[in-house]
């Protein structure tokens, strides 16, 4: 049994919507409730999340942050090439469970997953490796060069105007798979279905349905702060047996998580992307375990404890492709009876 495998099945019960996109592996979650009241705020200082996370559509957002065994076949597929064939701002992450190994082709690089690793963390992902994995996620792993550079997003976009950046704001239509945006992620992250109505318009201040920020300690002593005690890199995701309302596993501790949302304060002034969750070693450094905190850095910042959740169109982006099959068969089944002659 894999470890997801074996983690899912002692699990406590999913959300009613939950599905394992067979193109991604990402056990996506689904999120309803389309226009949900934005966070209203409730007198905290400088809350900077008011006004934001009312989301109007369904989407998909995954359970687990990515985890080493998919991040694994996308670097293999992207660096494992030959000299000059290798994917733009696409680097080794500084944190996760991978190990080297031969490569396919010469000049490139490979990796694999050491048994117990399946479900590490990744740390040390810029916000362009977030986007250049999901543009061959949309791309459906496509090994040609042109899969990984559009689709979700622009890779020639991707640079500064002196300390502007000039990457693609927002993700392009018809994305498939793409980094979430700010509102997104605290859907997903703070606000609960099952509270929606009463006077916070159902938004929990923390990300386990609590109005604090979670304990820190090892795994079934705490649910954040994982530097507090040894090993904490080595953890698990999903180790920790707290959810959000909607099923998502470590929205505190593990990496901090890359929105597609952007911060600016005036048209002059660097941009920047805005991430959310906690950082491995602290659960008040400046990020949000509350709903009211977040923070922001450069898309082209590695630093090991950035790392990534992956949102979803609805229905899953597998089924969608699957879709449009099914209705090219049947148009051209239609069109071959149309055209065969009248036995009458």
């Amino acid at each position: 049994m894999s470890a997801l495998a074996g983690l899912l099945a002692t699990s406590i019960a999913a959300p009613a919507f939950a599905d394992i996109d067979p193109l991604s592996g990402i056990d996506f979650v689904r999120i309803t409730h389309p226009g949900n009241a934005p966070w209203a705020g409730n007198g905290t200082l400088d809350d900077r999340a008011i006004g934001r996370g009312g989301v109007d559509y369904e989407y998909n957002i995954g359970r687990f942050e990515v985890t080493t065994s998919q991040w694994v076949e996308f670097m293999n597929a992207a660096r494992d090439r030959p000299v000059g064939d290798s994917i733009p701002f696409v680097n080794v992450p500084s944190n996760w469970g991978a190990s080297g190994m031969p490569p396919t082709v010469p000049g490139g690089q490979r990796w694999r997953v050491p048994a117990g690793n399946e479900m590490r963390a990744v740390g040390g992902v810029t916000w362009r490796m977030a986007a250049v994995y999901c543009n061959w996620l949309t791309n459906g792993k496509g090994t040609a060069r042109e899969a990984f550079l559009s689709g979700a997003y622009d890779v020639s976009t991707f640079g500064y105007n002196g300390n502007i950046f000039t990457d693609q704001l927002a993700r392009s239509p018809g994305a498939t798979y793409f980094i979430p945006t700010w509102d997104e992620w605290l859907k997903a992250v703070h606000f609960d279905p099952n509270r929606y109505g009463d006077d916070q318009a159902g938004d929990w201040l923390g990300p386990y349905s609590q109005e604090g920020i979670p304990s820190g300690g090892p795994p079934g002593q705490g649910n954040a702060n994982w530097r507090e005690f040894a090993g904490w890199q080595s953890v698990l995701l999903g180790a920790y047996d707290r959810q959000t309302p909607w099923g998502l596993y470590d929205a505190a501790g593990a990496t901090g998580e890359w929105t597609e949302s952007v911060l600016q304060f005036s048209p002059e002034l660097e941009r920047y992307r805005i991430y959310d969750g906690s950082f491995w070693n602290s659960n008040i450094s400046g990020v949000a375990d509350l709903i009211s905190r977040r923070s922001a850095d450069f898309p082209s910042i590695p630093t090991y404890q950035f790392g990534l959740r992956i949102a979803a169109v609805v229905p899953s982006p597998s089924g969608c492709v699957l879709a449009l099959g099914l209705i090219a068969l049947a148009t051209a089944r239609r069109r071959r009876i149309a055209l065969t002659p009248s036995r009458s």
